[in-house]
């Protein structure tokens, strides 16, 4: 929690030292991804010490039905990693959000590898993303973009690593990949952090990559994404 607190000061400071509107925007988005991301950890965690949906209900002053509909997904599962990554680089809660339901993505099409095309899955689950809100605007929707889902093409040695599908742990080389070009991204529009965005963006880069080939599936050209992130 003291972690979680300090990367949301970490995000005030940054919102009021913002150049310009854009990036106190973007730092704004990140604050968002953070607390939704901390509630999903939390509620994973008070499922996995026994709490009915009830229960978490009445501690966030909602509705047990809307606290099913949102968390039914986490039951039984192990809670969430902590938000915070290795070393100095930080990586936003709902970015890992993205991750870990990209696993189960990957798991329900039937494979144990995970690929950009389960990345783009897991960041429509994302639902208060404005990146997610982007995706939907140029009418991509989670149901169709699963039932279109194209595999990320291997080149020279596999690029993506297979996870085992039973219960798929860490993330495949191919996953890595993508989180490294991500964290070029962020460095390099100076946002101080992963979230979703850099991840699509990251994703987008490569044109053999699942993510780009669903998209083209739904009819959607990558440079139409791309461009409107690199905006």
């Amino acid at each position: 929690m003291a972690d979680g607190l300090e990367r949301l000061r970490e995000l005030v400071e940054h919102v009021a030292r913002a150049s310009n509107p854009e990036a106190a925007l973007r730092a704004l988005s990140a604050m968002r991804g953070e607390l939704e991301g901390a509630e999903l950890a939390e509620a994973a965690r008070a499922l996995a010490n026994g709490s009915s949906f009830g229960a978490i209900a009445r501690a966030l002053g909602i509705s047990r039905q809307a606290a099913h509909r949102r968390y039914r997904h986490l039951a039984g599962a192990e809670p969430p990693p902590d938000p915070r990554s290795r070393g100095r680089v930080v990586v936003s809660n709902e970015a890992r959000a993205a991750v870990a339901y990209a696993r189960e993505e990957a798991v329900e099409l039937g494979v144990g590898t995970i690929g950009s095309e389960h990345l783009l899955l897991g960041v429509l689950r994302c639902e208060r993303a404005p990146v997610t809100a982007l995706l939907r605007e140029l009418g991509v929707d989670l149901e169709t973009a699963r039932e279109r889902a194209q595999v990320t093409i291997e080149r020279g040695l596999p690029e993506v690593e297979a996870l085992g599908r039973a219960a798929p742990k860490g993330i495949s080389s191919y996953a890595k990949k993508v989180f490294a070009q991500a964290l070029q991204a962020a460095s390099d529009r100076g946002d101080g952090y992963v979230g979703v965005e850099h991840l699509v963006y990251a994703a987008m880069q490569d044109p053999d990559g699942g993510a780009v080939r669903t998209l083209e599936a739904l009819g959607i050209a990558r440079d139409t994404v791309y461009n409107r992130l690199a905006q």
